[in-house]
């Protein structure tokens, strides 16, 4: 058997809107990030100057400067871990815009990957060929049967909720460390790709082929 090697992407119908918003998240979040680690640092230089504490024969003026380094340091700790809490939950917040996916395969191997701001990507999985139970067309009833199965787990790999131009949404069961259901937006290409290194009963018997699903 030949080799085979195709690759396309899933692109976030609303991109443009949502870099601005990505932009914005994380022009704030560095800001953040500048403040809560000033803020650390200098609550971790001044309890290193308070370690020792005072004499008691220290005067008061000296006692009283003591006493008010302290509170700025315990206050500069809680504003540091403030603004670092901050900073964290607006990464994790702003991981969920600007969001695509690329979907590769090589001979008889998915892989699926999400990228981050166009430029940061990260592997969601590699499914073999062999490993696959079943595949098909999300608007299928065959999807709504697996999908309501207990024992699997269900990984939407899109950004949109429909599908582009000359795409469909495809759903993929595999068996690798238990029952997992990916959902991509992809071409038709893919599935054909696909189904030289499958079985043909691997195809849901409902399917029907995206030209002429069209044409009903």
């Amino acid at each position: 058997m030949m080799d085979a090697y195709y690759e396309e992407s899933s692109i976030c119908a609303k991109e443009s809107k949502e870099r601005k918003i990505y932009k914005i998240i994380h022009i704030i979040s560095v800001v953040l990030l500048l403040i809560g680690s000033v803020s650390m640092l200098y609550a971790i230089f001044s309890f290193l100057m308070l370690i020792g504490g005072l004499s008691p024969e220290a005067p008061a003026d000296v006692k009283q400067a003591f006493e008010a380094q302290k509170t700025m340091s315990v206050f500069s700790l809680f504003i540091g871990v403030f603004f670092l809490l901050q900073w964290f939950l607006l990464g994790k917040l702003k991981a969920r815009y600007n969001v695509s996916y690329d979907y590769v395969f090589v001979s008889g191997e998915l892989r699926i990957s999400k990228v981050f701001n166009v430029n940061k990507r990260k592997l969601i999985t590699r499914i073999d060929c062999a490993d696959i139970l079943q595949v098909g067309d999300v608007d299928n009833s065959s999807y709504e049967r697996l999908r309501s199965d207990p024992s699997t787990h269900e990984l939407i790999c899109t950004a949109n909720e429909e599908a582009g131009n000359g795409k469909f949404f495809m759903y993929v069961l595999a068996n690798s460390d238990g029952k997992k259901l990916y959902v991509l937006e992809c071409r038709e290409a893919l599935l054909t790709n696909m189904m030289r290194f499958m079985k043909r009963t691997v195809l849901e018997n409902d399917y029907v082929p995206q030209e002429k699903k069209q044409k009903q």
